[in-house]
């Protein structure tokens, strides 16, 4: 006589459920990540512009803010720091922003991140 209880199965339904709810995770969260890397790379080269073509500090924050709006990322005006580095035409721009997700059952989460982009002349 066979004494199983079915615990096997239950195991199993467990693990494929805990499985699809990671894949799931990381469905929503990576491109996040991914997105926040294209947003750093776009950042220096506004840094990298600003620095060559001697851009004042609103047409700098302006970028910002238009690229954070093309990325999907909440950017205020207050988080954008413009820095000039002293006797030099470089320009350090510190960014924080973040972005808002909603998952199944209404949980909602917000990301922040911070980013320092220098534009180096190359020296």
């Amino acid at each position: 006589m066979s004494k199983e209880r079915g615990e096997t199965k239950l195991g199993c339904l467990v693990l494929v459920v805990l499985v699809a709810m990671l894949g799931y995770l990381c469905y929503r969260v990576i491109p996040v990540y991914l997105e926040r890397d294209g947003f750093h790379d776009d950042l220096l080269t506004i840094a990298g512009r600003a620095t060559l073509q001697g851009w004042g500090n609103l047409r700098i924050i302006n970028r910002v803010l238009q690229l954070g709006v093309d990325s999907n990322f909440t950017v205020e005006q207050k988080d954008i720091q413009v820095q000039h580095i002293r006797g030099r035409p470089e320009v350090v721009i510190v960014v924080n922003y973040s972005r808002t997700e909603e998952f199944p059952g209404g949980y909602v989460y917000k990301f922040y991140f911070r980013s320092v982009a220098p534009g180096l002349l190359g020296f």
